[in-house]
């Protein structure tokens, strides 16, 4: 049997001097990322993708700098659409992501609707990030 189990790393993570860690599950952290848009737009009335992209990388690194995700995939063309900018957002903004997967970047999102556009996430994922694949440690 092939076990494409990979992790993926910030490679800024030797520099992170956060003790706050977030670890959780990444469909549980894309539903709060969706939960948070809605309530920057509903309850704190917060318009503009960016103003409320802001909000949830705000409410996100509060929680934690370090941020450990198990099981990443992408199956939902919502969170497809929104990775790459959130990620980017949490970089930039000093997060250390470590994430489990069983699919190596290339193979995320694989079939899924307007895919094209998922592909530069999966580039700047590939450029940004250490990749390792299980075998390759």
């Amino acid at each position: 049997d092939k076990l494409d189990h990979t992790s993926l790393s910030s490679s800024s993570s030797s520099s992170s001097s956060s003790p706050h860690q977030q670890k959780v599950h990444f469909h549980k952290f894309m539903l709060d990322v969706h939960r948070q848009m809605h309530l920057a737009q509903t309850v704190h009335g917060i318009r503009g993708s960016d103003a409320v992209l802001h909000h949830v990388l705000t409410h996100i690194l509060q929680k934690g700098r370090i941020l450990c995700f198990d099981e990443f995939q992408v199956t939902d063309v919502a969170d497809a659409l929104l990775l790459r900018r959130l990620f980017t957002g949490l970089v930039e903004r000093g997060a250390v992501v470590v994430a489990t997967s069983n699919r190596s970047p290339r193979e995320l999102y694989k079939g899924g609707l307007q895919r094209e556009l998922f592909v530069p996430f999966v580039d700047w994922l590939e450029e940004t990030l250490v990749v390792v694949g299980m075998w390759d440690s």
